[in-house]
């Protein structure tokens, strides 16, 4: 008899194991995105709830147009590019207050990837704002900024594209970065946000302290959640 999940016959048991292992996630993780996925889902659709409304709002109806074209520039574009830097400033958000909003969506980030840390950031060519995070070290949470010399992020800017990592440890480029020699992370998966002339403002990211096998479906949800952040940045 196959051990499992209590009211669930064997035959589903064995299904969900097997399309967990598909995804490179335990059981457990595949049902709770399942789960976080489908409360998403019908949260939009609740008038009366709160969170849907946000949902609602950040999304403003993107679910039902295509994504708006942005410029394809974005892939090497340099940490200090003047260009970039202009467009990190134009956001208006670098060293503002936390806002519920993007918290909720960090929150989001952290239980869809099943992450103990979650960020949404702004950087510029000195250092990582942190606009909201979860799981952020008191030291740094206090300050809500790194150096750009202990950021992770900045790597995912440079690519213009998502940033997997999953062993920093085993990495030549990254196995000796303040980051992880401090031990405050060891895997990381993070995606920039790119504004509509193509260039890099920032990241959506989460990261763990132990390895992770990030799938194209974490990828996929990361993007997706990234997409909201940014249409209400840039709307």
């Amino acid at each position: 008899m196959t051990t499992g999940y209590p009211g669930f016959d064997d035959r589903l048991n064995e299904l969900l194991a097997r399309q967990a292992a598909k995804t490179g996630i335990s059981t457990e993780a595949y049902i709770r995105r399942a789960v976080i996925d489908r409360l998403v889902l019908e949260l939009s659709d609740d008038r009366d709830s709160d969170v849907g409304s946000l949902l609602r709002a950040l999304r403003d109806g993107t679910e039902d147009r295509p994504r708006k074209a942005v410029a394809t520039r974005v892939f090497g574009t340099a940490i200090d590019e003047p260009d970039r830097l202009a467009a990190v400033a134009r956001t208006g958000l670098m060293d503002t207050h936390s806002e519920a909003d993007y918290d909720r969506v960090v929150a989001i980030v952290a239980d869809a990837l099943d992450a103990p840390s979650a960020a949404f950031s702004l950087l510029d060519d000195k250092r990582q704002f942190f606009k909201s995070a979860l799981g952020l070290p008191p030291e740094i949470g206090s300050a809500r900024e790194v150096p750009i010399e202990g950021s992770i992020c900045r790597y995912a800017i440079d690519l213009g594209q998502p940033l997997v990592v999953e062993d920093a440890r085993l990495l030549e480029n990254l196995k000796d970065h303040p980051s992880v020699q401090a031990k405050l992370l060891v895997s990381y998966l993070g995606v920039p946000i790119v504004d509509d002339d193509g260039f890099s403002v920032g990241t959506v990211c989460v990261w763990d302290q132990r390895p992770r096998q990030w799938t194209t479906g974490h990828i996929q949800i990361l993007q997706d959640l990234a997409w909201i952040i940014r249409e209400r940045i840039f709307d």
